[in-house]
Protein backbone atom coordinates (compact mmCIF):
# COMPACT_ATOMS: atom_id res chain seq x y z
CA UNK A 1 0.00 0.00 0.00
CA UNK A 2 1.27 3.45 -0.92
CA UNK A 3 2.24 5.38 2.43
CA UNK A 4 1.25 8.64 0.81
CA UNK A 5 -2.11 9.77 1.78
CA UNK A 6 -3.28 13.36 0.48
CA UNK A 7 -5.94 14.29 2.49
CA UNK A 8 -8.52 17.23 2.58
CA UNK A 9 -8.45 19.07 5.51
CA UNK A 10 -10.33 22.01 7.07
CA UNK A 11 -8.11 24.72 8.10
CA UNK A 12 -11.18 27.58 8.55
CA UNK A 13 -13.25 29.15 7.34
CA UNK A 14 -12.75 28.86 3.27
CA UNK A 15 -9.63 27.52 4.22
CA UNK A 16 -9.49 23.77 2.76
CA UNK A 17 -6.04 22.59 1.76
CA UNK A 18 -4.80 19.18 0.65
CA UNK A 19 -2.45 18.30 3.13
CA UNK A 20 0.12 15.28 3.24
CA UNK A 21 -1.23 12.86 6.13
CA UNK A 22 -0.41 10.17 7.77
CA UNK A 23 -1.95 6.56 6.51
CA UNK A 24 -3.98 4.81 8.72
CA UNK A 25 -2.50 2.04 10.58
CA UNK A 26 -5.12 -1.50 10.52
CA UNK A 27 -6.62 -2.63 13.80
CA UNK A 28 -8.14 -5.56 14.40
CA UNK A 29 -11.98 -5.03 14.08
CA UNK A 30 -10.77 -2.32 11.03
CA UNK A 31 -10.65 -2.28 7.50
CA UNK A 32 -8.46 0.72 5.35
CA UNK A 33 -10.64 1.58 2.12
CA UNK A 34 -8.13 3.16 -0.62
CA UNK A 35 -11.19 6.03 -1.63
CA UNK A 36 -12.22 6.82 -5.42
CA UNK A 37 -14.25 9.06 -5.53
CA UNK A 38 -16.14 11.73 -3.16
CA UNK A 39 -19.34 13.95 -3.19
CA UNK A 40 -19.05 17.38 -2.01
CA UNK A 41 -21.93 17.59 0.09
CA UNK A 42 -24.67 20.47 1.23
CA UNK A 43 -22.66 19.80 4.48
CA UNK A 44 -19.28 20.27 3.66
CA UNK A 45 -20.66 24.00 2.27
CA UNK A 46 -22.31 24.36 5.48
CA UNK A 47 -18.51 23.73 6.82
CA UNK A 48 -17.29 25.61 4.62
CA UNK A 49 -18.94 28.77 5.15
CA UNK A 50 -19.63 28.26 8.57
CA UNK A 51 -16.68 26.33 10.04
CA UNK A 52 -18.92 23.95 13.00
CA UNK A 53 -16.01 21.13 12.81
CA UNK A 54 -12.24 21.33 14.87
CA UNK A 55 -9.65 22.56 12.56
CA UNK A 56 -7.71 20.03 11.28
CA UNK A 57 -10.55 17.81 10.66
CA UNK A 58 -10.48 15.32 7.49
CA UNK A 59 -13.93 16.40 5.25
CA UNK A 60 -16.07 14.15 2.95
CA UNK A 61 -18.64 11.55 3.89
CA UNK A 62 -19.96 10.58 0.54
CA UNK A 63 -17.38 8.37 -1.06
CA UNK A 64 -16.78 4.80 -2.41
CA UNK A 65 -13.32 3.33 -2.36
CA UNK A 66 -11.83 -0.24 -2.24
CA UNK A 67 -10.98 -2.05 0.70
CA UNK A 68 -6.61 -2.74 0.57
CA UNK A 69 -6.70 -4.00 4.50
CA UNK A 70 -8.95 -5.54 7.06
CA UNK A 71 -8.17 -6.48 10.37
CA UNK A 72 -8.44 -10.05 11.89
CA UNK A 73 -11.73 -9.81 13.00
CA UNK A 74 -13.43 -8.26 10.32
CA UNK A 75 -16.30 -10.37 8.79
CA UNK A 76 -18.27 -10.48 5.47
CA UNK A 77 -15.85 -8.05 3.87
CA UNK A 78 -12.65 -9.11 1.85
CA UNK A 79 -9.62 -7.43 0.42
CA UNK A 80 -10.87 -5.77 -3.13
CA UNK A 81 -14.45 -5.82 -2.08
CA UNK A 82 -15.73 -2.39 -3.82
CA UNK A 83 -17.42 -0.58 -1.02
CA UNK A 84 -19.57 2.75 0.24
CA UNK A 85 -19.88 3.82 3.55
CA UNK A 86 -22.57 4.91 6.40
CA UNK A 87 -20.97 8.05 8.04
CA UNK A 88 -23.37 8.21 10.54
CA UNK A 89 -22.17 5.53 12.57
CA UNK A 90 -18.21 6.52 12.71
CA UNK A 91 -18.64 10.21 12.23
CA UNK A 92 -16.52 9.65 8.80
CA UNK A 93 -16.06 13.30 7.36
CA UNK A 94 -18.45 15.01 9.99
CA UNK A 95 -15.27 16.07 12.15
CA UNK A 96 -14.86 12.96 14.16
CA UNK A 97 -13.29 10.69 12.30
CA UNK A 98 -10.90 11.06 9.22
CA UNK A 99 -13.17 11.41 6.13
CA UNK A 100 -12.82 10.47 2.37
CA UNK A 101 -10.96 13.66 0.81
CA UNK A 102 -7.67 11.09 1.19
CA UNK A 103 -6.20 8.33 -0.56
CA UNK A 104 -7.52 6.05 2.28
CA UNK A 105 -9.20 5.99 5.28
CA UNK A 106 -9.86 3.99 8.00
CA UNK A 107 -13.38 2.49 8.93
CA UNK A 108 -13.18 1.35 12.64
CA UNK A 109 -15.17 -1.53 13.83
CA UNK A 110 -15.98 -2.50 10.05
CA UNK A 111 -19.79 -4.24 10.29
CA UNK A 112 -20.96 -5.13 6.84
CA UNK A 113 -24.70 -3.69 6.21
CA UNK A 114 -24.19 -1.39 9.03
CA UNK A 115 -21.46 1.27 8.56
CA UNK A 116 -20.06 -0.40 5.47
CA UNK A 117 -22.15 -1.67 2.17
CA UNK A 118 -20.34 -3.69 -0.81
CA UNK A 119 -21.47 -2.70 -3.99
CA UNK A 120 -21.57 -4.46 -7.16
CA UNK A 121 -19.49 -3.62 -10.47
CA UNK A 122 -22.92 -2.18 -12.01
CA UNK A 123 -22.76 0.74 -9.86
CA UNK A 124 -19.36 2.66 -10.48
CA UNK A 125 -17.11 4.95 -8.83
CA UNK A 126 -19.37 8.35 -9.63
CA UNK A 127 -22.66 6.56 -8.79
CA UNK A 128 -21.11 4.99 -5.69
CA UNK A 129 -20.59 8.17 -4.33
CA UNK A 130 -24.15 9.12 -4.99
CA UNK A 131 -25.03 6.76 -3.10
CA UNK A 132 -25.33 8.20 0.43
CA UNK A 133 -27.42 11.57 -1.07
CA UNK A 134 -29.87 9.16 -2.18
CA UNK A 135 -30.13 7.15 0.96
CA UNK A 136 -30.86 10.97 2.16
CA UNK A 137 -33.88 11.43 -0.41
CA UNK A 138 -35.16 7.62 0.22
CA UNK A 139 -35.14 8.07 3.94
CA UNK A 140 -37.57 10.88 3.56
CA UNK A 141 -39.35 9.12 1.48
CA UNK A 142 -39.48 6.10 3.61
CA UNK A 143 -41.15 7.95 6.30
CA UNK A 144 -43.45 9.70 4.50
CA UNK A 145 -47.06 8.40 4.35
CA UNK A 146 -47.79 8.07 0.33
CA UNK A 147 -49.84 6.81 -2.58
CA UNK A 148 -48.76 6.56 -6.10
CA UNK A 149 -51.46 9.10 -7.01
CA UNK A 150 -50.98 11.38 -4.89
CA UNK A 151 -49.55 14.89 -5.89
CA UNK A 152 -46.46 15.71 -4.77
CA UNK A 153 -44.09 18.88 -4.37
CA UNK A 154 -40.27 19.26 -4.54
CA UNK A 155 -38.91 22.23 -3.34
CA UNK A 156 -35.45 23.05 -4.12
CA UNK A 157 -33.00 21.04 -6.98
CA UNK A 158 -29.70 20.65 -5.51
CA UNK A 159 -28.66 17.46 -5.09
CA UNK A 160 -30.86 16.56 -2.25
CA UNK A 161 -33.86 17.91 -4.04
CA UNK A 162 -33.28 15.45 -7.24
CA UNK A 163 -32.55 12.43 -6.00
CA UNK A 164 -35.84 12.84 -3.89
CA UNK A 165 -37.43 13.19 -7.47
CA UNK A 166 -35.92 10.12 -8.56
CA UNK A 167 -36.71 8.23 -5.54
CA UNK A 168 -40.20 9.06 -5.81
CA UNK A 169 -40.02 8.25 -9.62
CA UNK A 170 -38.87 4.61 -8.37
CA UNK A 171 -41.79 4.43 -6.00
CA UNK A 172 -44.30 5.17 -9.00
CA UNK A 173 -45.31 8.47 -8.04
CA UNK A 174 -46.21 10.59 -10.95
CA UNK A 175 -47.41 13.55 -9.72
CA UNK A 176 -44.29 14.98 -9.12
CA UNK A 177 -43.72 18.88 -9.11
CA UNK A 178 -39.95 20.53 -8.76
CA UNK A 179 -39.78 24.36 -7.71
CA UNK A 180 -36.26 25.95 -8.26
CA UNK A 181 -34.81 29.41 -9.38
CA UNK A 182 -32.10 27.16 -11.80
CA UNK A 183 -33.63 26.42 -14.98
CA UNK A 184 -30.78 24.16 -15.39
CA UNK A 185 -31.93 22.09 -12.19
CA UNK A 186 -35.36 22.25 -13.22
CA UNK A 187 -34.78 20.85 -16.29
CA UNK A 188 -32.15 17.64 -14.38
CA UNK A 189 -35.63 17.17 -12.31
CA UNK A 190 -37.42 16.77 -15.76
CA UNK A 191 -34.75 14.23 -16.40
CA UNK A 192 -35.39 12.26 -13.10
CA UNK A 193 -39.14 12.22 -13.01
CA UNK A 194 -40.87 15.57 -12.19
CA UNK A 195 -43.92 15.94 -14.31
CA UNK A 196 -44.08 19.38 -13.96
CA UNK A 197 -41.76 22.50 -12.98
CA UNK A 198 -41.96 25.62 -11.62
CA UNK A 199 -39.47 28.64 -11.55
CA UNK A 200 -40.73 31.51 -8.99
CA UNK A 201 -38.97 33.66 -10.95
CA UNK A 202 -40.12 33.67 -14.09
CA UNK A 203 -43.22 31.59 -14.32
CA UNK A 204 -46.28 33.18 -12.05
CA UNK A 205 -47.83 31.60 -9.33
CA UNK A 206 -47.16 27.97 -7.97
CA UNK A 207 -50.63 27.67 -6.43
CA UNK A 208 -52.10 28.07 -10.21
CA UNK A 209 -50.12 25.22 -11.22
CA UNK A 210 -51.22 23.31 -8.32
CA UNK A 211 -54.53 23.58 -9.00
CA UNK A 212 -54.99 24.19 -12.59
CA UNK A 213 -53.22 20.34 -12.84
CA UNK A 214 -54.39 18.32 -9.89
CA UNK A 215 -57.66 20.43 -8.93
CA UNK A 216 -59.47 21.73 -5.30
CA UNK A 217 -60.20 19.93 -1.99
CA UNK A 218 -62.52 21.60 0.49
CA UNK A 219 -60.85 22.99 3.73
CA UNK A 220 -61.46 21.53 6.36
CA UNK A 221 -63.01 25.05 8.24
CA UNK A 222 -65.17 25.38 5.21
CA UNK A 223 -62.99 28.61 4.24
CA UNK A 224 -63.50 27.47 0.71
CA UNK A 225 -61.27 25.47 -1.65
CA UNK A 226 -57.56 24.84 -1.05
CA UNK A 227 -55.17 23.18 -3.76
CA UNK A 228 -55.33 19.53 -3.86
CA UNK A 229 -51.35 18.95 -2.68
CA UNK A 230 -51.29 15.76 -0.89
CA UNK A 231 -47.21 16.24 0.05
CA UNK A 232 -44.50 18.26 0.09
CA UNK A 233 -40.71 17.59 0.20
CA UNK A 234 -38.66 21.02 1.30
CA UNK A 235 -35.14 20.70 -0.04
CA UNK A 236 -34.19 24.37 -0.08
CA UNK A 237 -33.58 26.09 3.27
CA UNK A 238 -35.48 29.10 2.32
CA UNK A 239 -37.41 29.89 5.32
CA UNK A 240 -40.56 31.85 2.76
CA UNK A 241 -40.40 28.13 1.32
CA UNK A 242 -40.80 26.46 3.78
CA UNK A 243 -43.98 28.59 5.30
CA UNK A 244 -45.14 28.62 1.00
CA UNK A 245 -45.37 24.56 0.81
CA UNK A 246 -47.56 24.57 4.61
CA UNK A 247 -49.81 26.84 3.41
CA UNK A 248 -50.70 24.85 0.14
CA UNK A 249 -50.95 21.53 1.60
CA UNK A 250 -53.70 20.06 1.39
CA UNK A 251 -56.04 18.65 4.74
CA UNK A 252 -53.87 15.81 6.20
CA UNK A 253 -50.98 17.10 3.77
CA UNK A 254 -47.34 15.43 4.59
CA UNK A 255 -44.45 18.72 4.75
CA UNK A 256 -41.33 16.55 5.11
CA UNK A 257 -38.12 18.68 5.72
CA UNK A 258 -34.83 17.49 4.13
CA UNK A 259 -33.43 21.14 4.04
CA UNK A 260 -31.27 23.02 7.07
CA UNK A 261 -31.97 26.60 7.36
CA UNK A 262 -29.43 29.44 8.65
CA UNK A 263 -31.72 30.99 11.13
CA UNK A 264 -35.18 30.36 13.15
CA UNK A 265 -38.65 30.85 11.39
CA UNK A 266 -41.96 31.99 12.09
CA UNK A 267 -44.56 29.73 11.83
CA UNK A 268 -48.21 29.77 12.40
CA UNK A 269 -49.09 26.94 14.10
CA UNK A 270 -52.74 27.09 13.35
CA UNK A 271 -52.31 26.53 9.67
CA UNK A 272 -51.12 23.08 11.40
CA UNK A 273 -53.99 22.56 13.15
CA UNK A 274 -56.70 23.69 11.16
CA UNK A 275 -55.74 21.52 8.20
CA UNK A 276 -54.07 18.92 10.34
CA UNK A 277 -51.01 18.83 8.66
CA UNK A 278 -47.97 16.00 9.45
CA UNK A 279 -44.75 18.12 9.70
CA UNK A 280 -41.64 15.83 10.05
CA UNK A 281 -37.59 16.50 9.80
CA UNK A 282 -35.76 13.95 7.73
CA UNK A 283 -31.80 14.32 8.77
CA UNK A 284 -30.45 10.90 8.82
CA UNK A 285 -31.10 7.22 7.33
CA UNK A 286 -31.55 3.45 8.09
CA UNK A 287 -29.15 1.15 6.89
CA UNK A 288 -32.06 -0.40 4.76
CA UNK A 289 -32.61 2.79 3.43
CA UNK A 290 -29.15 2.60 2.27
CA UNK A 291 -29.36 -0.79 0.94
CA UNK A 292 -32.55 0.32 -1.13
CA UNK A 293 -30.43 3.50 -2.72
CA UNK A 294 -27.49 0.60 -3.79
CA UNK A 295 -30.07 -1.59 -5.24
CA UNK A 296 -32.23 0.71 -7.01
CA UNK A 297 -28.82 2.20 -8.63
CA UNK A 298 -27.63 -1.43 -9.63
CA UNK A 299 -30.51 -2.57 -10.64
CA UNK A 300 -31.09 0.44 -13.29
CA UNK A 301 -33.83 1.47 -12.13
CA UNK A 302 -32.32 4.81 -10.97
CA UNK A 303 -29.68 6.65 -12.75
CA UNK A 304 -28.31 9.44 -11.11
CA UNK A 305 -25.45 10.28 -13.14
CA UNK A 306 -27.08 13.39 -14.83
CA UNK A 307 -26.49 15.79 -11.67
CA UNK A 308 -23.28 15.48 -11.66
CA UNK A 309 -21.73 18.52 -13.24
CA UNK A 310 -18.47 18.52 -12.30
CA UNK A 311 -14.86 16.30 -11.48
CA UNK A 312 -11.70 17.26 -9.99
CA UNK A 313 -9.03 15.95 -8.93
CA UNK A 314 -8.15 15.43 -5.12
CA UNK A 315 -5.19 18.25 -5.20
CA UNK A 316 -7.35 20.83 -6.95
CA UNK A 317 -9.93 20.59 -4.06
CA UNK A 318 -9.89 24.48 -2.97
CA UNK A 319 -11.17 24.59 -6.42
CA UNK A 320 -13.82 21.85 -6.66
CA UNK A 321 -15.20 23.45 -3.27
CA UNK A 322 -15.29 26.89 -5.04
CA UNK A 323 -17.36 25.84 -8.11
CA UNK A 324 -19.74 23.66 -5.47
CA UNK A 325 -20.29 26.58 -3.45
CA UNK A 326 -21.62 28.64 -6.88
CA UNK A 327 -24.77 26.94 -7.25
CA UNK A 328 -24.96 28.84 -10.84
CA UNK A 329 -22.40 26.94 -12.08
CA UNK A 330 -22.34 23.44 -10.32
CA UNK A 331 -25.07 20.70 -9.25
CA UNK A 332 -22.50 18.36 -7.64
CA UNK A 333 -18.98 17.73 -7.59
CA UNK A 334 -17.16 14.85 -7.23
CA UNK A 335 -13.64 14.83 -6.33
CA UNK A 336 -10.71 12.24 -7.66
CA UNK A 337 -9.00 10.17 -5.93
CA UNK A 338 -7.80 7.48 -7.57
Amino acid sequence: MNNSNPSGVFHGIHDIRVDEKETPAISEDSVIVKVEMTGICGTDLHIYHEGLVPEGSVLGHEFCGKIVEKGSKVQDLNIDDRVVINPMQNGIGLGVSPGGFARYVKIDNAKKNLNIFSIPDSVNSEKGALVEPFAVGLAGINKTDLKKEDSVLVTGCGTIGLVTIAGLKSKGIENIIASDISDKRLELAKELGAKFTFNPSSDGNLEDLIVNNFGTVSSLNYAGELPNLNAAFECSGVGGVFNQSASLLAPDGSLTILAIYGKELPLDPNLIVYKRLNIQGSLFYTPNDFKEAIDLMASGKVDLSPIVSHHFPLNELPKAFEVQADSNKSVKVIVDSI
